[in-house]
């Protein structure tokens, strides 16, 4: 009973969290943004074209280039791809060279595949409990503010909860959100609380699985991702070489790790195949 009632107040408070202002102002993430890329060297510019990026920052690190090309936001210990942060980022996420996150070290949305100085082992974060304890740990640097649709109490202004205190967000009365669209667009409605490739439309979700590269394989052979256009299965593809790599790079277990490890061997050789095909059809 005492762990129930434990999970409901860890939910709850998940709940009442706000998302990073950075998430919603275009502005100030833009500003968050610059500001690492001049004191942190965050980049490169292009991913596909990185000129000598790597390199340099192989040498501000004292390592081989090599190593520090895997060393990039999309497994840094302060990169948020959970469910809750990746409602707070409105549109796609995703696209041929991997997705967008939170930075809780510098408060912008970084790319998982660039990297900055600062970079650190141990990410990505994918759940939502640790997302909430990166956001305890940085409530001193962010300005809270309540999501669109929702407004601070009039009067109550902030709650306390668990010995913290939280901007007390109500919803907004009177104000007009744009309604769910009967079929998913591909674009996050704003107000709406879905989630991109979960529910977007069912019709249109591919169940994947990556625990072995049979499974990557039999995903990738279903009829229902067959008839995906390409940018649609690209974007499936990204998706699952994110997460069999951060499986891969958190396992322990040595008999896990190398069975990942083949699973993200194959993911990587099915998203590179990809990046070629995408390389053609926008040459012809």
């Amino acid at each position: 009973m005492r762990i129930k009632i434990k999970i409901k107040r860890a939910k709850d408070k998940i709940m009442n969290m706000v998302c990073p202002p950075a998430t919603q102002d275009l502005a100030l993430n833009t500003k968050n943004r610059d500001a690492t890329i001049k004191d942190f060297n965050y980049g490169p510019l292009n991913v596909d074209e990185p000129a000598d990026y790597w390199q340099k920052i192989a040498d501000y690190w004292n390592t081989t280039e090599e190593a520090a090309k895997k060393s990039v936001c999309g497994n840094c210990v302060a990169f948020d791809i959970s469910p809750r942060m990746k409602d707070c980022m409105p549109g796609d996420t995703f696209d041929e060279d991997g997705e967008l996150g939170y930075c809780w070290m510098h408060q912008f949305k970084c790319h998982s595949a660039r990297s900055c100085h600062t970079w650190a082992k141990g990410g990505p974060i994918a759940n939502d409990l640790e997302s909430a304890k990166w956001q305890e740990k940085n409530r001193d640097q962010i300005e809270e503010r309540c999501q669109k649709g929702y407004k601070t109490h009039p009067t109550r202004k902030t709650k306390k909860m668990y010995g913290k205190t939280y901007r007390n967000c109500i919803k907004a009365e009177g104000e007009i959100q744009e309604a769910d669209p009967k079929k998913g667009t591909g674009k996050k409605p704003k107000g709406s609380g879905r989630r991109l490739y979960t529910d977007e439309n069912p019709k249109d979700t591919v169940s994947v699985k990556f625990r072995t590269a049979q499974d990557i394989k039999d995903t990738l052979a279903k009829s229902s991702f067959k008839s995906k256009s390409h940018k649609r299965q690209s974007q499936i593809i990204n998706l699952i070489h994110q997460r069999v790599r951060a499986a891969y790079e958190n396992a322990k277990d040595p008999e896990t790790k190398s069975r990942l490890k083949r699973a993200y061997d194959y993911a990587k050789e099915r998203k590179e195949a990809s990046k070629r095909k995408t390389k053609k059809m926008e040459e012809k």
